[in-house]
């Protein structure tokens, strides 16, 4: 296990925590996501350890998104049509830590299309 994701209770907007999940390091905060209000594109602010970041669709119908640190796109996210589960292409810059940016993506799938969702994933 390298991370936990948690859903905050009680806020006016769907609010998520990513925590470590890693040996000696367990339950250490690395980011609060918070989805923001927007008429076209959805948007999230992302507040962590490793600096702030934007999640930003870039389509009218949620399908893709650029994840940006500083204005710099650093991760594209784009939800797959053809698969009869959840599927996304994710790709990530060399700089970033993939499992944190997975678990992004895990936060998005389930503010956005998960409409049976559980409050702890790992």
């Amino acid at each position: 296990r390298l991370i936990k994701v948690q859903q905050e209770l009680f806020h006016l907007h769907p609010t998520y925590k990513i925590l470590s999940a890693r040996d000696g390091d367990p339950d250490r905060e690395l980011a609060i996501i918070k989805k923001k209000f927007s008429f076209l594109h959805h948007k999230f602010d992302i507040d962590s350890a490793y600096g702030q970041y934007s999640l930003e669709g870039e389509d009218i119908f949620a399908h893709s998104f650029a994840l940006r640190k500083a204005g710099v796109t650093v991760a594209s996210v784009s939800k797959k049509f053809i698969s009869l589960s959840d599927t996304y292409g994710v790709e990530i810059v060399t700089d970033e830590d993939q499992a944190f940016i997975l678990a992004l993506t895990i936060v998005l799938d389930q503010v956005l299309y998960d409409n049976d969702s559980q409050h702890h994933h790992q």
